[in-house]
C-alpha cells in the first residue's frame, strides 16, 4: 500500500512538473521605440510590455503594453493597451487608452492617387478610449462587445483647398458608440504561429444617442492561416474593412504602411471599402533570429463593384526578425518593401504584421 502511494505521488509530482514546464513565465520587454515608416519618417521613444506568468494552459498570458513615441515629422503619441484573461481564460478583458498629435497628409479619396500627387497636411489631435469584453463560447471561439469614445480635433491649411468642408468630419468631432466582436482562433502560438487559423470581425456603430456627433458604422475583418514547412512557416492573410457613406474622412479604411501594405504611405489611398491580401515565408535561422519574404497587396474602392483584380497596389520585399524573449517569438521586425515597383519604404515595429 505504501509503495503504491509513493508511486502515485511520484507520478503526480512528475505530471505537475511537466505541466509547470509548459506554462510560460512572466517577463518584461523594454525596447527603444525606434523605427521608420513612410507615414512618420524616423520614430523614437519607448515601448514597454509586461507579460504576466501563465497560470493555466487554457489561459493565455496577460499583457500590459505601453508606448511613448515621437517622429521626425513632428508627430507624438502615447498609448496603454491592457489585455487580461479571467475566470480561467473564459473572459478576455482588454482596452485602449491614449492620444496622439499626428500631422497627416490628405490626398483625394480613392484608389488612383500616385506618390507624387499633391497633398495637404492637416493637424489631427485625438484622445481615444475603448473597453472590450469577450466570452469564450467554445475552446476556439470568443464573442463579445466593446464601448468606445474618441475626441478628434482637425485643423488644416487654409491656403490649401484640397481638404475642404465638403469632406465629412472636416473639423473632427466627438465619436462614441458600441460594437460587437467575434474571433475564431486555432493557432498554436500567439506571436509566432506555425499552424492553425485565425478569423475575426469587429463591427462598430457610432450613435448620436450615445453622445456621438455623427451616426456611422464601420466593419473590420481579418483572416490568417499558417502552414509549417519544417522549422519554417508559410503565412497567408486577408482583410476587408468597410466604412459606411457617412463615415468621416479620417476614419475611412486605408492600408497601413507597417502592417497591411508594408513600406507604403497608406494615407495615399482611402475609401469606403478596403481589400487586402498577404503572403509571407518565415524562415527560422535560430532560436532568436529569422528572416522573411513577403508579398502584400491592397486596394480601396467607393463601392464593392469597383473592386477588381487589376486595382491592387503591391509591396514585395523581405525582413529580419529578432525575438526579444528567450524561448518565445515576440519579435522585433524590420521590413523593407518595393511598393508598386517604384517606391521603396521601410517599416520597423514589434510583433508580426499578421
Amino acid at each position: 500500500m505504501k509503495t503504491s502511494a509513493i508511486t502515485l505521488f511520484t507520478l503526480t509530482a512528475a505530471f505537475g512538473a511537466a505541466h509547470a514546464e509548459n506554462l510560460k513565465p512572466a517577463n518584461w520587454v523594454l525596447l527603444p521605440a525606434i523605427g521608420s515608416s513612410p507615414e512618420t519618417g524616423f520614430q523614437y521613444g519607448a515601448y514597454v510590455m509586461r507579460q504576466f506568468e501563465q497560470t493555466s494552459l487554457n489561459k493565455p498570458q496577460d499583457r500590459l503594453e505601453l508606448l511613448f513615441q515621437g517622429t521626425a515629422k513632428g508627430q507624438f503619441q502615447a498609448y496603454l493597451w491592457p489585455d487580461f484573461y479571467v475566470a480561467d481564460g473564459d473572459w478576455n478583458l482588454y482596452g485602449t487608452l491614449g492620444g496622439k498629435y499626428w500631422p497627416t497628409p490628405y490626398f483625394e479619396q480613392g484608389n488612383q492617387s500616385n506618390f507624387d500627387d499633391d497633398d495637404e497636411i492637416y493637424d489631427l489631435t485625438t484622445f481615444e478610449t475603448e473597453l472590450g469584453a469577450a466570452f469564450r463560447v467554445t475552446p476556439t471561439l470568443f464573442v463579445g462587445g466593446i464601448v468606445f469614445a474618441d475626441n478628434e480635433s482637425i485643423s488644416d491649411d487654409a491656403d490649401n483647398a484640397l481638404l475642404s468642408s465638403a469632406e465629412r468630419g472636416f473639423e473632427g468631432g466627438f465619436y462614441s458608440g458600441v460594437g460587437l466582436t467575434a474571433r475564431w482562433d486555432t493557432r498554436n502560438d500567439r506571436d509566432w504561429p506555425t499552424d492553425g487559423t485565425r478569423a475575426g470581425i469587429t463591427g462598430r456603430q457610432y450613435s448620436e444617442y450615445l453622445g456621438s456627433d455623427s451616426d456611422f458604422g464601420t466593419i473590420e475583418t481579418e483572416l490568417s492561416h499558417y502552414i509549417a514547412v519544417g522549422d519554417d512557416v508559410i503565412a497567408l492573410g486577408a482583410n476587408y474593412d468597410y466604412g459606411c457613406e457617412t463615415t468621416p474622412f479620417s476614419r475611412l479604411p486605408r492600408p497601413a504602411g507597417g502592417r497591411t501594405l508594408r513600406g507604403a504611405d497608406g494615407n495615399i489611398w482611402a475609401d469606403h471599402h478596403l481589400l487586402g491580401l498577404q503572403s509571407e515565408y518565415r524562415m527560422t535561422l535560430s532560436q532568436r533570429w529569422a528572416v522573411t519574404g513577403f508579398l502584400d497587396t491592397a486596394q480601396v474602392a467607393g463601392s464593392l463593384n469597383e473592386l477588381g483584380a487589376d486595382r491592387f497596389h503591391t509591396s514585395i520585399g523581405g525582413g529580419i526578425r529578432y525575438s526579444t524573449i528567450a524561448n518565445s517569438r515576440f519579435n522585433i521586425r524590420a521590413d523593407v518593401g518595393l511598393v508598386d515597383m517604384e517606391s521603396v519604404g521601410f517599416a520597423i515595429s514589434v510583433g508580426e504584421a499578421f
